[in-house]
């Protein structure tokens, strides 16, 4: 059984171009955020390495960087899944969950990291 509205028929096979949209914008947004995340643990982890760190420290500050888009992600499946939302409308709310999760991480420890 479709879920639809109240006072709307809903047509089968029919997608909400809206919550399609407002996902992929905010895909796009968290996009940038994610590449700056993705390319700091790269260096990172290179120059620890160069340093003659050990690669346990670098494997766990690899973790620790990818926690914050996982635990965004992951909240947001876990939002969509408890509300047993539709696919077409859960897309945006893990979408945002990323989205969330980056910005956290990227507003809260890179960005001030870099000056």
């Amino acid at each position: 059984m479709a879920q639809t509205v109240p006072g709307r028929q809903a047509l089968p096979g029919k997608r909400n171009r809206l919550a399609l949209a407002l996902g992929v914008g905010e895909l796009l947004l968290a996009a940038p955020m994610l590449a700056t995340v993705a390319a700091g643990g790269l260096v990172v982890a290179v120059m620890g390495l160069a340093a003659g760190g050990s690669a346990v420290a670098v494997l766990l500050l690899g973790l620790l960087l990818a926690a914050g888009p996982l635990l965004g992600l992951g909240l947001g499946f876990l939002v969509a899944r408890l509300q047993r939302l539709p696919r077409d409308v859960a897309f945006p709310v893990v979408g945002f969950g990323l989205l969330l999760g980056t910005a956290v991480e990227y507003f809260g420890w890179i960005r001030p990291a870099m000056g």
